[in-house]
C-alpha cells in the first residue's frame, strides 16, 4: 500500500512539473515582446564577459560565434523555446564582438616606461578644474624621447589650478608622463580601463609652471564647437561666482556645468554618507528634471494659445525644444560619459514621442541600454552605467504595473489627498531605489545609507521644484544678464540640500559598511533582479530562483583575501581576522588605505583602533593564534632573507629578491619578492586557501594582464590588429 502511495506521489509531482514547465515555454512563446528586453540583459552580459575571460579572444574567433548563434537561431525558429535560447546567445556573443571590437580599436603603441623628464608640444582639447590643480587633455604632436609614429593617443596631465589655458591652445610643458596604472592589486578598480576607451595613452603632470603657450586661440576662432563651449563654460563659472557665495557656489557649479572642483571634501563626503552624492554626478535625474521643465513649460506655454494647440502638434514642439535643451545641457556640463548615457536615455523618450509611442517604457529603457553599449562597452563594468538603469529599469517596471494603477485608482481626489500619494509615490521610489541599488553600492563601494531613503525624499522635492526650474531660468536669461537675480533664489535650495546631507552624515548607525561582497554572488544577483522585473511571471522565476541560489552559495564560500601587496612596491596590507585589525605599511596613502579600508569593512571613524601602521622595517606581523598563528615579515629590502625564511610563514619584500630555493627549505610557505612584484604586478593571498593547499595568491598580471592598457614589467598586451 505504501509502496502505491508513494508511486501515486511521484506521478503527481512529475505532473506538476511539467504542467509547470509547460507554462514557462507557453510564456516564453506567447510573450515575444519581452524577448528584446531579454536580448539586451545577454548583451550586456557579453560585453562584461568578455573583460572577464582569462585569455583574450581576436574579433575573428568571436565573429565565428556570432555566426554560428545566427545560424543556430535560423535553424530552430519553429520552435520558440529553442529560438528564444539561441538569441541569448546570440546577444552573448554579440556583445563580446562589440567589446572586442573596440579594444582593437584602441590606442596603440601606448607608453610601457616612465619619461621622468620630458617635453611635450599638444593642443589642449579638455580641462577639468580640480580644486587646486588643473586635469588638461592633450592632443599631442611631439614627445621628447618618443618618435612621432608612435604617438596615436591623447595625454592627461595635471597643471597648477590657475594656469592660464584655453581649449585650443599649442602648448609646450616640461612634465612627468607614466604609462597607464593597472589596479595595485587584484579587485581593486581598474582606472585605465576608462582612460585607455577614451584614448588616453600615459597621464602624468607638468613641472610647475614651466609651461609655454605657442599659440593662443580665441573661443570664436574657427576651431570647431569645443573652445566655443568651453568659454560658455567659463562665463557661466564667472557669473555664479559673482552671485553665490561658498560652499553653494560649487554645488551650483556641480549642478550647471558639471565642475565639482570648487565642492568641498567635507561636502562630498557628507553627500556620500548620505545617499545624496548623485547630486554631484550630472545624469539621468538631472537631465530628466531639466528637460522635463522646459517641456512642461513649452508645451503649456503653446498650449495657452488656442490658434497653436487646435493646429499644431504642441506635444512634439515641446518633445523637440526638450531635445534640444538636453543637448545644450550635455555640452555645458562637459559631456562625460553618465552624461551622455543620460541624455541617450532622454533623447529615446523624445524620439518615441515625435513617433506616437509610449515614451516611457522598459523596451525604450532597453534601447537606450543598448545604444550605451555598442557606443561604450565597458560602461557595463562601471558603477555609474549600473546604477542608472538598475534605477530606472526598476521605477520604470513598477510604475509601468502596479503604480499606474494605484496613481489611476487616486487620479481624480482633491489636490490635498493628491498630495499626499505624491508624498508616498516618492516615498515608495526612494525604497525601489535604495533596494535596487543597494548590492550595487555595496560592492563597489563597500558602504551602504539606509538614512538615504530619508534624504531623498527632502532634497528630490527640492531639486524638482525648486533647484532645476531655476537652473533651467538661469540658462534662459544669462545670455541678457538678467540671471544674478534668479542665482540669488537659487542659492537657499542649495543651503537645504548641503544642511540635509550634514544632518544625515551626522548619523553613523544611517551607514552600513560591508566587506566582502565578492564580483560573482553581485552579478548573479543583479541578473537576477533584471530577469525578474522583465518577466513577472513563471519565466523570472525559472531563471531568478537558481541565480539567487548560486548568489547565495558564492557569497558564502566567498573570501576576501587578508594580504595585500601593491604592484608599486609601496604599500601592503596584512588583515587579522581573529582581531579584525589591519596592519599596513606606514607610508601607505590616503586613497590606497580607504580602498582597502572599505574593502575589509573598517569604518573611518574605527581607523585608529583598528589600523595599524607598522613603522619597523622589516616589520613583523603576527596574526591569529595557536595553531592558526602566521608570523609574516614584509621588508623594503632584506639584508638576511635566510633569518626572516627561518622565523616567518610568509615572507615579503617589495624592493630585492629572494633566494627561493632557500627560504622554502628554510620553512616560509610563500614568498613574494621585486620579481614577481615587478612582473606579474600587485598580489592578493588568502591564507585560508594556503592552509588547503590551494594555489596561494592571484596576481594583476595573472587576473586581467592580457588587455593592452594594462601595463606591468614595462610589458603591454600587444594589440591583435
Amino acid at each position: 500500500m505504501d509502496i502505491r502511495r508513494n508511486t501515486f506521489t511521484r506521478s503527481i509531482k512529475k505532473q506538476r512539473l511539467a504542467g509547470f514547465f509547460s507554462q514557462v515555454i507557453f510564456v516564453v512563446t506567447s510573450q515575444r515582446n519581452k524577448w528584446f528586453l531579454s536580448s539586451v540583459i545577454f548583451f550586456g552580459l557579453g560585453c562584461a564577459l568578455y573583460f572577464l575571460l582569462p585569455a583574450r579572444i581576436s574579433v575573428a574567433e568571436i565573429s565565428v560565434a556570432v555566426i554560428l548563434s545566427v545560424c543556430a537561431f535560423w535553424m530552430v525558429r519553429s520552435k520558440a523555446w529553442l529560438a528564444f535560447l539561441m538569441q541569448l546567445m546570440a546577444s552573448i556573443t554579440a556583445g563580446c564582438l562589440i567589446s572586442a571590437l573596440h579594444t582593437e580599436l584602441g590606442p596603440e603603441n601606448i607608453p610601457t616606461r616612465t619619461l621622468y623628464s620630458t617635453e611635450i608640444t599638444g593642443t589642449v582639447i579638455g580641462i577639468e578644474p580640480r580644486g587646486s590643480r588643473m586635469r588638461v587633455t592633450l592632443d599631442p604632436t611631439n614627445i621628447q624621447g618618443l618618435s612621432n609614429d608612435q604617438i596615436g593617443w591623447n595625454i592627461r596631465l595635471s597643471f597648477l589650478g590657475d594656469s592660464a589655458l584655453s581649449i585650443g591652445d599649442e602648448v609646450r610643458v616640461k612634465a612627468r608622463l607614466f604609462p597607464l596604472r593597472p589596479p595595485s592589486v587584484p579587485g581593486d578598480p581598474d582606472f585605465a580601463r576608462n582612460l585607455y576607451f577614451s584614448q588616453i595613452g600615459a597621464t602624468g603632470f607638468a613641472f610647475g609652471r614651466q609651461f609655454e603657450v605657442l599659440s593662443e586661440k580665441d573661443a570664436y576662432e574657427n576651431n570647431g564647437i569645443g573652445p566655443i563651449v568651453e568659454h560658455l563654460r567659463q562665463k557661466i563659472s564667472d557669473v555664479i561666482n559673482r552671485y553665490v557665495t561658498a560652499p553653494e557656489a560649487g554645488i551650483a557649479k556641480a549642478l550647471i556645468i558639471g565642475e565639482r572642483g570648487d565642492v568641498t571634501a567635507e561636502i562630498a563626503e557628507d553627500l556620500r554618507k548620505s545617499g545624496l552624492a548623485h547630486l554631484l554626478a550630472i545624469s539621468g535625474l538631472h537631465m530628466g528634471l531639466l528637460c522635463g521643465t522646459v517641456f512642461f513649460l513649452v508645451r503649456l506655454g503653446l498650449a495657452a494659445i488656442p490658434g497653436i494647440a487646435l493646429r499644431y502638434p504642441v506635444k512634439k514642439w515641446a518633445a523637440l525644444a526638450a531635445a534640444g535643451a538636453g543637448f545644450i545641457y550635455l555640452g555645458l556640463s562637459g559631456a562625460t560619459v553618465p552624461t551622455q548615457r543620460a541624455f541617450v536615455m532622454l533623447l529615446v523618450v523624445w524620439i518615441a514621442l515625435l513617433l506616437d509611442r509610449r515614451a516611457i517604457s522598459l523596451r525604450l529603457v532597453g534601447v537606450a541600454a543598448l545604444v550605451v553599449l555598442v557606443l561604450r562597452p565597458d560602461a557595463v563594468l562601471g558603477a555609474s552605467f549600473q546604477l542608472s538603469f538598475a534605477a530606472v529599469g526598476a521605477l520604470v517596471a513598477f510604475y509601468d504595473g502596479p503604480g499606474r494603477r494605484w496613481l489611476d485608482r487616486h487620479g481624480g481626489r482633491p489636490w490635498h489627498e493628491r498630495l499626499v500619494v505624491y508624498m508616498a509615490g516618492l516615498l515608495i521610489t526612494s525604497v525601489i531605489v535604495t533596494v535596487v541599488t543597494a548590492p550595487i553600492i555595496g560592492f563597489h563601494f563597500g558602504r551602504i545609507s539606509v538614512l538615504g531613503i530619508v534624504a531623498n525624499l527632502v532634497a528630490i522635492p527640492i531639486m524638482a521644484f525648486w533647484v532645476m526650474p531655476l537652473i533651467v531660468l538661469t540658462l534662459a536669461l544669462m545670455p541678457f544678464g538678467l540671471a544674478g537675480g534668479v542665482l540669488a533664489l537659487m542659492a537657499p535650495g542649495l543651503t537645504v540640500l548641503i544642511k540635509t546631507a550634514s544632518l544625515v552624515a551626522a548619523q553613523e548607525w544611517g551607514l552600513w559598511y560591508v566587506a566582502g561582497l565578492g564580483d560573482v554572488a553581485t552579478a548573479c544577483l543583479l541578473l537576477a533582479i533584471a530577469w525578474a522585473v522583465i518577466w513577472r511571471d513563471q519565466v523570472a522565476l525559472v531563471v531568478s530562483g537558481p541565480l539567487l541560489i548560486i548568489a547565495i552559495i558564492a557569497q558564502v564560500t566567498h573570501q576576501t583575501p587578508d594580504v595585500l601587496v601593491s604592484g608599486d612596491q609601496e604599500s601592503w596590507a596584512v588583515y587579522d581576522r581573529e582581531q579584525e585589525i589591519l596592519h599596513v605599511a606606514d607610508g601607505l596613502g590616503d586613497f590606497q588605505k580607504s580602498l582597502w579600508m572599505s574593502r575589509f569593512g573598517i569604518r573611518p571613524e574605527d581607523e585608529a583602533t583598528r589600523i595599524r601602521h607598522c613603522k619597523n622595517d622589516p616589520c613583523l606581523v603576527v596574526t591569529g593564534a595557536g595553531d592558526k598563528e602566521t608570523r609574516t615579515i614584509v621588508a623594503t629590502r632584506l639584508a638576511n632573507p635566510f633569518y626572516a625564511c627561518r622565523n616567518a610563514d610568509l615572507v615579503i619584500t617589495l624592493k630585492n629578491d629572494l633566494p627561493i630555493r632557500t627560504c622554502r627549505q628554510a620553512g616560509a610557505r610563500v614568498m613574494i619578492d621585486d620579481d614577481v612584484l615587478w612582473w606579474q604586478g600587485g598580489v592578493a593571498l588568502d591564507r585560508a586557501k594556503l592552509d588547503q593547499g590551494r594555489s596561494s595568491f592571484e596576481t594583476v598580471r595573472g587576473i586581467s594582464g592580457h588587455w593592452p592598457w594594462i601595463v606591468i614589467g614595462g610589458k603591454a598586451a600587444p594589440s591583435q590588429r
